[in-house]
């Protein structure tokens, strides 16, 4: 099973390095693609119908978008007891014991969810943004540095190309 998720999140990643354009650009769609991912589940799938137009407004490639919506499915289960203590703590100044969650189940999650609505949104919002942000400087970055590395390499074979 984490053979079958690693191969899938490597293939979303190559699928990424690969992408055509400017790095700033691709790293800002990526990063708008996990932020929506992020409020996705408090706004009940609407925000995804946003991906496409925000993309537009930005310039961004909507490829790269996608690849970060993608992605972000893989990483966001890890972050709902933190969306909801977030939001808790920004609705009411205080965090409160969410950590009876992982021992009661799934429905509890809708039923808190459901009663806990505004919180569970500003708490993927805030938390959305911050991996959003490090996405784009990791993304950027890590795209720079492959560009780099693939320049170095067709310099090389150039070289030695011509040596013969």
């Amino acid at each position: 099973m984490f053979n079958k998720l690693y191969r899938k999140l490597k293939y979303q990643y190559l699928k990424l390095l690969r992408t055509k354009g400017a790095p700033s650009i691709i790293a800002r769609s990526f990063s708008l693609g996990i932020f929506i991912e992020f409020i996705t589940l408090p706004t009940l799938g609407i925000a995804f119908l946003f991906l496409y137009p925000l993309n537009r407004w930005l310039r961004g490639n909507f490829a790269a978008s996608l690849i970060g919506f993608i992605m972000g499915k893989f990483i966001l289960p890890i972050f709902f007891v933190i969306n909801m203590s977030v939001g808790t703590m920004l609705v009411n100044g205080k965090t409160t014991h969410v950590q009876q969650i992982e021992e009661s189940g799934y429905t509890t999650m809708i039923q808190l969810i459901k009663t806990k609505g505004i919180a569970f949104f500003l708490g993927s919002a805030t938390t959305g943004l911050i991996v959003a942000i490090l996405c784009y400087m990791f993304v950027f970055y890590g795209l720079i540095l492959y560009r780099d590395r693939k320049k170095k390499r067709r310099m090389a074979i150039h070289i030695e190309i011509k040596e013969h």
